[in-house]
């Protein structure tokens, strides 16, 4: 497909500017990259072309945009290691994208696939691009500036996200063809609207060292229209503008039309304008230095009669913008401390700043009520959910998967329900194919005739325009588990804004549909008296088809229970047989162990892509004996390839059962740091980026499902928020990293609610009613106060307090001052920064954090890798003994030293009164791998060393712990593992 071009010819006369420095400093691993917290600024002064990890998505739920590390440009990648590859199912070429919400093609298959053989039942649905149109190119002195300049010509390089506004920029100096004669000073600006969704804008200013004549071009790249039919083009004679539409593949009563106009400085003379074909550039003359401003207008028929004029009049017309509005102060949570002060902690300042960003870029892809309303009431614009990596990326072919009702929902819905509205209306959308995709359980294990009667709902795994069943998305013999997870986000839905009505006649007859289908693909075991669920995959997806799954059983007895629940409330009429069913369920249970396995016939050498048995204690109201032991169990068998969600889900559940440490703390860095990627903090769905190296996984990026997941800890976690519809149900206790915490404003039934903790309490308060109050209010609770549980589902306290005019004062569970081991010295110490690297989400404070189930592992293996623990400059104490659980990968030796202000590294020789070596020696193994007992599943046991000091040793300041080695094997590179480091003081 050709590009769409147009040019301005300007002129740059010699100017000069100051360039000021930055305001504040971010993470040390962030080198190159600083975080304004007065303003909420990103900025970097690193150029990083052609890798994805740099390149920024800019949206506003209706469609959006990835530009390039120099300026707002289509950029390809550049090959890493030889791949440029992008991931399942489309294993395209990876380079920047742009699409509008909905806009999915057809065809009849592709890269990838679940179900090879179910191609034959129905076409494939992606996302398809539409051209990209933020390009404003240069040419200076024979250079043309876009997405391939030479870096070495540029200098002076900052780019920056104004995270409060949604405004990109770039701003740097530009030595066209490497001369220093007529340097160029270049500062772009990218914007998409926000409140008026059809909108966006470019605008660049152009200054120069001494005269130079340039050349702009207007650019609507279409290699950006992938899986897009092209459809017509044109520049205008009679005005500035040109645009282009395009029709997803194979979708021929659908097309998109993107309309560029530019405007200047009154010197612009547009009567050089002059259209180019692709790859033809010429000169020009003008006269001045000069601003243009690219205004953009972009509409599809999936929302609007006649996109063409809606887009057309959006590019002619500028707009007012309401992020403001959407992403205050008081919508995020705020780690600031009440002397306001923020903590010096670096985890809590990344933590702090994430906190922001997330909800951002999670807010970016949906669409708000104001601007559903700002459209003319149009309710066809949120209505297709969000995709995994949003509307900047075809990652999973921009389908629709739990991802949306499980990790992105959640975290905005409590305190932005109208925006995630669309991830709700997206499932209403298809209910009627829902029912449809029943009928064709002849293309599964369950082809009985009459087994499936008519009033059922199953929904694919993966949709797009359709939602039918699909190779990519299948509907049986699959994950079953998303259509009661589609029920749960139902659930939420009316509990957080308490609309009942919605609720009663458009979501609980889903509910019903989804327990009725359920309650047909149910096989009766007729050895264990037990209705059970065959042939299936749960969330782990390296185990499928497989009997009798853990987590969806259990989902599936709780939506017969809730749906009958929800019946009764309503006036309606419970189902006999679902109670029936749900009373005749059983998790497979191991009893020796401890644990819910898996999936019937799971054995000790599982290894697990993602959150399974622990999504049982994090989603579902299910009261489970076996918390803790899943929780340290899986924990072991996590894959390191796995995606960036898991540990969001093991820090909500470690806050709620864990009964001492801080474990929860060190999840939630593991849900976060190792994949955030510089400089935007978005993140990617792998731990590492090399598909090398990280089981041959191309990351999905940006990856919206982690973002969701590190957003639903401080809320579902650390306040323990449990969603119940005749109950505020809390459950507070802090970290002891966290001093104080100031949550987002949440919802329940409609009534905005603010909560804060510090260490000790937390404090639950009504907000105003006329700036607090959804429009779908129970308004029964104007009258009463609202009923305050704590911790419902674990059973900690069933008396009901009262959340009425004053607020209300909760004790926090203490869970970070009890001693895991009675008389540690260190559990959620004070870590100094170790003087060396950890493998990536392997931190530091695992080791001290209380859990074995969480682990510190050093980079390398061939050094002596120190951890130091601050006990205070005020008291010293007698140790007597030191526990170490290694965990699996023990290192080979270790040392333990006290110091009173010296610091690693230290030498096994060091000895000095400044310095006491405590204790050297080698690890001895106490769990050794036996490939007898290898399959057998067992509760999790790490190696551990026990040592009992001849006479108690007093403890200086400082507390220092050093390993080297890795008993794993000769050749491993990687540091060893420790679970967890004990120094027990003596009497």
């Amino acid at each position: 497909m050709l590009a769409s071009l147009g040019r301005a010819l300007i002129a740059l006369l010699a100017t000069t500017r100051h360039v000021s420095g930055s305001s504040s400093s971010e993470q040390d691993q962030f080198k190159d990259v600083q975080w304004d917290d007065d303003n909420w600024m990103i900025r970097t002064h690193a150029l990083d072309p052609g890798h994805y990890q740099s390149r920024l998505t800019l949206a506003n739920g209706y469609f959006g945009i990835n530009v390039a590390s120099a300026g707002p440009f289509f950029e390809i990648d550049e090959p890493v290691d030889g791949n440029v590859i992008s991931g399942w199912p489309l294993f395209s070429r990876r380079q920047t994208f742009s699409t509008i919400a909905g806009f999915w093609n057809s065809q009849p298959r592709t890269n990838g696939t679940n179900y090879p053989w179910l191609y034959q039942y129905g076409w494939e649905s992606f996302v398809a691009g539409i051209p990209h149109w933020s390009g404003l190119q240069v040419e200076a002195n024979g250079e043309l500036l876009n997405a391939s300049v030479n870096p070495e010509h540029i200098t002076d390089f900052v780019s920056s996200l104004d995270v409060k506004a949604g405004i990109a920029s770039w701003r740097y100096n530009w030595k066209p063809g490497g001369s220093e004669d007529g340097v160029i000073d270049v500062d772009y600006q990218l914007f998409v609207h926000k409140l008026y969704v059809n909108k966006a804008a470019v605008r660049l200013r152009l200054m120069a060292t001494r005269d130079v004549n340039v050349t702009v071009y207007d650019v609507l790249d279409g290699d950006c229209a992938v899986r897009s039919d092209f459809v017509d083009k044109k520049y205008e004679e009679d005005s500035p503008t040109i645009w282009s539409a395009v029709q997803p593949g194979n979708i021929t009563n659908v097309t998109a039309y993107v309309y560029s106009t530019l405007t200047g400085s009154d010197w612009v003379d547009f009567s050089t304008r002059e259209q180019v074909d692709e790859g033809f550039f010429s000169d020009g003359n003008a006269w001045r230095p000069t601003e243009l401003s690219k205004f953009i207008g972009v509409a599809s028929t999936d929302a609007f009669p006649d996109p063409q004029a809606v887009a057309k009049e959006a590019s002619e017309s500028g707009a007012e913008e309401e992020w403001g509005t959407i992403l205050t102060l008081d919508s995020v949570d705020d780690y600031y401390l009440q002397n306001g002060s923020l903590p010096k902690d670096p985890n809590i300042q990344e933590l702090h700043i994430l906190a922001r960003t997330n909800p951002f870029y999670l807010l970016s892809n949906m669409i708000g009520p104001n601007a559903v309303t700002a459209a003319g009431n149009n309710t066809q614009l949120n209505i297709h959910s969000v995709p995994v990596c949003g509307l900047g990326s075809d990652c999973y072919g921009g389908m629709i998967f739990w991802d949306a009702d499980v990790w992105i929902a959640p975290g905005v819905q409590v305190s932005h329900p109208q925006h995630a509205q669309n991830i709700i209306n997206y499932r209403v959308e298809h209910f009627e194919q829902a029912k449809r995709n029943v009928e064709t359980a002849y293309t599964s294990s369950k082809n009985q005739t009459g087994r499936f009667t008519p009033g059922g709902a199953v929904y694919p795994w993966a949709s797009g325009r359709f939602g039918n069943c699909t190779g990519t998305g299948a509907c049986f013999d699959y994950e079953y588990h998303l259509n009661g997870d589609i029920s749960l986000a139902f659930n939420n839905h009316m509990i957080i804004t308490g609309d009942q009505e919605y609720f009663k006649d458009t979501l609980l007859p889903i509910s019903n549909a989804i327990a009725h289908f359920f309650g047909q693909v149910l096989d009766f075991n007729e050895t264990s008296g037990a209705f059970e669920l065959w042939n299936a995959t749960g969330p782990d997806e390296y185990a499928n088809q497989v009997n009798n799954a853990g987590y969806t059983t259990a989902l599936i007895q709780r939506q017969f229970l809730e749906t009958n629940e929800f019946n009764s409330r309503f006036g309606l009429s419970p189902n006999a047989s679902w109670a029936d069913k749900a009373a005749k369920m059983r998790l497979p249970i191991n009893e020796n162990a401890g644990i819910i396995v898996e999936y019937a016939g799971m054995n000790g050498s599982v290894q697990v892509k993602q959150a399974d048995v622990v999504l049982v204690d994090d989603l579902l109201h299910y009261p489970n004996p076996y918390s803790l032991s899943n929780l340290d169990y899986y924990a072991a068998k996590q894959s390191l390839d796995g995606p960036a969600m898991t540990y969001s889900s093991f820090a909500v559940v470690a806050n709620e059962v864990s009964p001492s440490g801080c474990s929860s703390f060190t999840y939630n860095l593991y849900s976060a740091l190792p994949y955030v990627r510089a400089p935007w903090y978005q993140y990617s769905e792998q731990l590492m980026d090399n598909v090398e190296e990280n089981g041959g996984t191309h990351p999905a990026f940006p990856f919206l499902t982690g973002m969701g997941g590190t957003n639903r800890v401080a809320i579902f976690g650390y306040l323990g928020l449990g969603l119940y519809y005749d109950k505020l149900d809390v459950d507070p206790s802090l970290p002891t990293q966290i001093e104080y915490l100031n949550y987002r404003t949440f919802y329940w039934m409609g009534h905005g609610i603010n909560a804060t903790s510090n260490t000790t309490h937390t404090t639950l308060a009504r907000l105003p009613r006329g700036q607090y109050t959804l429009p779908t209010v129970d308004a029964t609770y104007f009258v009463k106060p609202i009923p305050v549980t704590i911790g419902t589902r674990s059973g900690r306290n069933s008396t009901i307090l009262e959340l009425g005019d004053e607020p209300l004062v909760i004790r926090n569970r203490p869970m970070g001052e009890t001693l895991t081991v009675a008389g540690n010295l260190l559990q959620c110490g004070t870590l100094l920064p170790p003087p060396q690297g950890n493998k990536p989400g392997q931190f530091p404070v695992a080791a001290i954090d209380g859990a074995a189930s969480t682990k510190w592992q050093p980079e390398f293996s061939n050094v002596t890798s120190y951890l130091t623990i601050d006990l205070g400059d005020s008291s010293f104490y007698p140790v007597k003994k030191i526990a170490m659980d290694w965990g699996n990968q023990p290192p080979r030796h270790f040392e333990v030293y006290f110091t009173n202000s010296s610091l690693p590294p230290f030498s096994m020789q060091t000895e000095s009164d400044e310095i006491r070596n405590v204790t050297t020696g080698k690890v001895q193994i106490s769990a050794p791998w036996d490939p007898v007992t290898a399959y057998e599943i067992r509760a999790y046991v790490g190696n551990q060393t026990n040592i009992t000091l001849n006479n108690c040793v007093w403890s200086g300041r400082f507390a220092h712990l050093g390993v080297k080695g890795n008993q794993y094997s000769e050749s491993t590179t990687e540091g060893g593992t420790v679970a967890e480091w004990n120094l027990i003081r003596g009497i």
